[in-house]
């Protein structure tokens, strides 16, 4: 920030070889965002608004973009801070009011939508689990009325749907998020082009660790099976499946699914059963830098 501000002096100073554009205030918001301080959210959006303000005042060079209001929205997300989601949904309003006023650099897409589903579900909110999947929904039936791709949920999406009803903080929402947990588990195995990862079952198996009463041994067991079983079939058992299958049900019943094998860490189990981990990382890191680029 400190050379941002820098730059910005030599140009009010007349230097007009060197000023900031947006790419340099994109990097010094993406530097807020990813530096873990505590009112680093509240800086990125402060930085955000002189953007637009100097955009407003003629500066064309300093223009908030897509990538811009995404890296805001990724750093309220982290930030864990009471109000976090309405904040989101604040700077989620305003990219879609600017999209349908005419700026097309402001369309929020899946990994806007994506953040504001996971900035809900690393907050302490009442009903963050139906508020995740009011989200998903209307990004289900906006794309079924558009066809648009561009905001259209993937299995990113529903993972942090699920995610948020995993770990529901308030005692009285936990009927209701293991329901969506379910709910949304379903729809996103029922889809034609994306489906279920590693990431999935392990949120899912936390689901039922963690909403599931620990003496309802039965309910546990019977949920974790199905889970694991779908996991094995399709692929993606890895250690983190593993850990959070055995946490959820007790000793006997974690070997009886593990084939009785001691040694059940992924690489020891038959290749079937984790054919698609590799596969899955690559995936993940080529949808990294595909939103790097935004």
């Amino acid at each position: 920030e400190k050379i941002l501000t820098w730059m910005d002096d030599l140009r009010n100073s007349g230097n007009t070889d060197i000023k900031p554009d947006t790419i340099s205030f994109n990097a010094c918001i993406d530097a807020w965002a990813r530096s873990g301080y505590k009112k680093a959210a509240e800086r990125a959006e402060q930085i955000l608004r002189h953007m637009d303000q100097l955009y407003a005042a003629g500066n064309e060079a300093i223009k908030a973009d897509s990538y811009s209001y995404n890296t805001v929205l990724n750093a309220w997300a982290k930030s864990g801070l009471n109000g976090a989601p309405q904040r989101a949904e604040r700077i989620l309003s305003i990219m879609q009011a600017k999209y349908r006023n005419g700026d097309i650099s402001l369309k929020p897409n899946t990994r806007t939508y994506t953040t504001v589903v996971d900035t809900w579900a690393k907050s302490n909110e009442r009903n963050a689990a139906r508020k995740a999947e009011e989200i998903l929904v209307a990004m289900q039936s906006e794309y079924e009325r558009t066809n648009d791709d561009d905001a259209k949920p993937n299995t990113a999406t529903a993972n942090a749907v699920m995610n948020s009803c995993a770990f529901t903080k308030v005692d009285s929402d936990k009927h209701d998020a293991l329901t969506i947990a379910f709910r949304v588990f379903d729809w996103l195995s029922s889809q034609v082009d994306i489906a279920p990862d590693a990431y999935t079952y392990t949120i899912m198996l936390s689901v039922c660790s963690n909403l599931l009463p620990r003496q309802d041994t039965s309910t546990r067991y019977s949920h974790a099976r199905k889970l694991f079983l779908k996991c094995r079939e399709s692929g993606y058992v890895n250690d983190f499946v593993l850990r959070k299958l055995r946490h959820t049900v007790t000793e006997e019943e974690y070997m009886s699914l593990v084939d009785y094998r001691v040694n059940s860490s992924a690489r020891n189990l038959p290749a079937s059963w984790t054919r698609n981990i590799s596969k899955n990382k690559s995936r993940n890191r080529s949808k990294g830098s595909k939103w790097n680029r935004r």
